[in-house]
């Protein structure tokens, strides 16, 4: 993998854009919402909204007032406003959902707004992978909506782990985690994403 490609799948599965593939993804879930297809786009944009919008731009902010100084924010210190914004994001999210009686997808958003929790303690004292996180945890909440709707797509399974590794070895190319911190947030981000669930 040469540095162009690893940048390319850096930015497109940055950690603030990952929600946004799995509120696309419940489209194809028929007991989301049922077929009324106003109410799923109506419940999916003000999630995006929340989730995805909000957190850019704020951190789109911290970039142009200099307390991120790289669009990776490779100081592992600077990120810390940022993942305390999208925290709030989250758990207003899971409120809103859980309101709205999708209290499976709630479920899901509260254990990312945990997963995330954990990558921002963790953060203070050692530099764990967001990417890893961020795509493993959309693997393991794919694979606990199947659990839990019943709706079981092996080709999407086989696409995210591909992901998964693909975006590791991106962030490998580029020098930015080593393999531990890699593992790590793999870790991390399924066993909130599946695990947990699964327990609850």
């Amino acid at each position: 993998m040469n540095n162009k490609l690893a940048q390319i799948l850096t930015i497109v599965f940055q950690p603030l854009l990952v929600p946004l593939y799995g509120l696309t993804l419940l489209f194809a879930v028929p007991q989301f919402y049922g077929f009324n297809i106003w109410a799923k786009i109506a419940v999916i944009v003000v999630c995006a909204a929340i989730m995805v919008v909000l957190p850019v731009i704020f951190y789109s902010l911290l970039i142009r007032l200099k307390v991120i100084t790289t669009p990776q924010a490779s100081d592992r210190k600077q990120r810390i406003w940022a993942y305390l914004f999208t925290l709030v994001c989250y758990a207003c999210t899971a409120w809103f959902l859980f309101k709205f009686n999708s209290f499976v997808v709630s479920k899901v958003v509260l254990m990312a707004f945990f997963a995330l929790l954990a990558v921002t303690l963790i953060n203070f004292f050692w530099k764990i992978s967001a990417h890893a996180t961020g795509i493993s945890g959309l693997l393991g909440a794919s694979l606990y909506i199947s659990f839990a709707y019943g709706v079981y797509n092996p080709a999407l399974i086989v696409v995210l782990i591909l992901c998964c590794g693909l975006v590791c070895s991106a962030r490998l190319q580029l020098n930015a985690h080593t393999p531990m911190q890699l593992f790590a947030g793999i870790l991390l981000g399924f066993s909130f994403m599946f695990i947990c669930p699964l327990l609850l």
